[in-house]
């Protein structure tokens, strides 16, 4: 259902300016819980002169796919994600190749994506900068034909993906500790890198395949990446003592990761990664199981994004 501001709602007004049709697909679960508030801040701060709205709630996992198609069908111009970095990988992975916009107003864990375009934090913010956002087109990822938005990888940060699956503890905190945790306890694995100009084989204690610069908390992962390039960052951390790591985070935070020596990065439109044993992935934060060899594509000029002013 579409509903507009019963105050403001002008029939003249908008057979003259037909309003745009947005759609708030709320993931209830998401990890900050600032999503309980959409329907208050909506109704307060997203201009009710230039949209029409609906706010429909996920149920279950691949639910917020499924409305997304809805909302297509139905002729929504903007469907926006609200939710962490999973949710919007599933409401983007129906809109790519479509004329659909996709909006976000971050309310999970780690927001990487949603950060770097500009959304913020705070939810009467986000939904206020929908407002004025222009729309920009941008690169979307496939590893063996998944699609990814930001970031996808192996090793420590899937291990980390791994661990906090399913967990009902989320933010910084429960993310923090787990990844210490992590950091003292995973095992590093002998990769093998393939993309169309070089072969690296490493032990490696990360290998991300960046589309997007940073996972969330500004941890910039990938601070030369560009969404809109047609290419991938590819970042290895090689196999070193493990205070290195930590001693890097403050690099990590100001974009220059790059000049820690155990750092290894190009660019490619391809790469193909094998392990010597099982490794753990992930898919812009969300651990899955793959088996066998991973093959990263860049898809060009994929999807479209309300990007904040």
């Amino acid at each position: 259902m579409r509903e507009a501001h019963p105050v403001i709602k002008n029939p003249l007004l908008e057979e003259l300016l037909p309003p745009r049709q947005i759609v708030f697909i709320v993931n209830p679960k998401a990890g900050t819980n600032i999503q309980r508030h959409i329907r208050q801040s909506v109704d307060r701060h997203l201009n009710h002169r230039m949209f029409t709205y609906g706010i429909w709630h996920t149920e279950h996992a691949g639910h917020a796919a499924e409305l997304t198609q809805k909302a297509c069908e139905e002729g929504y111009d903007i469907v926006v994600a609200v939710g962490g970095d999973g949710s919007i990988n599933e409401v983007a992975s129906v809109l790519m190749h479509t004329e659909t916009v996709l909006g976000i107003i971050p309310a999970g864990s780690g927001n990487g994506l949603a950060m770097h375009l500009g959304y913020g934090r705070d939810l009467d913010n986000a939904v206020r900068k929908l407002n004025t956002a222009r729309v920009q087109t941008i690169d979307c990822g496939k590893l063996n034909g998944r699609p990814f938005i930001n970031l996808a990888g192996i090793g420590f940060d899937g291990f980390v993906a791994k661990q906090m699956k399913g967990s009902n503890w989320r933010g910084f905190l429960p993310y923090f500790l787990h990844s210490v945790k992590a950091g003292l306890t995973f095992t590093p694995h002998t990769c093998t890198i393939e993309t169309e100009d070089r072969t690296v084989t490493e032990r490696c204690f990360v290998v991300t395949v960046a589309n997007g610069p940073m996972y969330g908390y500004n941890f910039q992962i990938a601070p030369d990446a560009r969404l809109d390039d047609g290419l991938f960052s590819v970042v290895i951390f090689r196999d070193v003592p493990r205070w290195q790591y930590f001693a890097a985070l403050p690099a990590s935070l100001n974009g220059k990761l790059y000049e820690a020596g155990f750092v290894e990065h190009f660019t490619a439109r391809r790469v193909k990664i094998s392990c010597e044993d099982r490794a753990f992935v992930h898919v812009d934060g969300e651990s899955i199981e793959v088996a066998g060899d991973l093959e990263f594509e860049i898809i060009p000029k994929a999807l479209r994004v309300l990007v904040p002013a």
